[in-house]
């Protein structure tokens, strides 16, 4: 009978730690913020995952695009301020690239929008 009631109590012990673990996980989720921003044939939509370091602080840890700009001109520009965004995690870091001018000012455009939508 003591072997029965210590049975049921460690099986809602566990129960309760799975979902808290459960929980804990969703809150520190990353959060998805998505931007638009005018690039030289159309629009570039950003999406940005951001995730809180241990200061609070909200980093950027992922960006994704999507845009109908020349694929040959434009990609290899957001890459690179794709790529300094992540390192300098401070868009006021970012200038245009040269030969992708307008991808560039609509990528940053993009990026302004939905850091804009963080709740601070």
């Amino acid at each position: 009978m003591k072997i029965e009631k210590i049975r049921k109590i460690c099986v809602v012990a566990f129960i309760i730690v799975g979902l808290a673990c459960i929980f804990i996980e969703k809150a520190n989720a990353p959060k998805e913020y998505t931007g638009v921003g005018d690039g030289f044939n159309d629009e570039i939509t950003v999406t940005i995952l951001t995730k809180k370091n241990s200061n609070g602080e909200v980093r950027i840890s992922d960006v994704k695009y999507a845009h109908n700009d020349t694929q040959a001109i434009a990609d290899p520009a957001i890459g690179q301020l794709i790529t300094q965004l992540k390192a300098t995690q401070d868009i006021s870091k970012l200038d245009t690239i040269a030969g992708a001018t307008y991808s560039s000012e609509g990528f940053i455009m993009a990026v302004e929008d939905a850091l804009s939508k963080i709740k601070k």
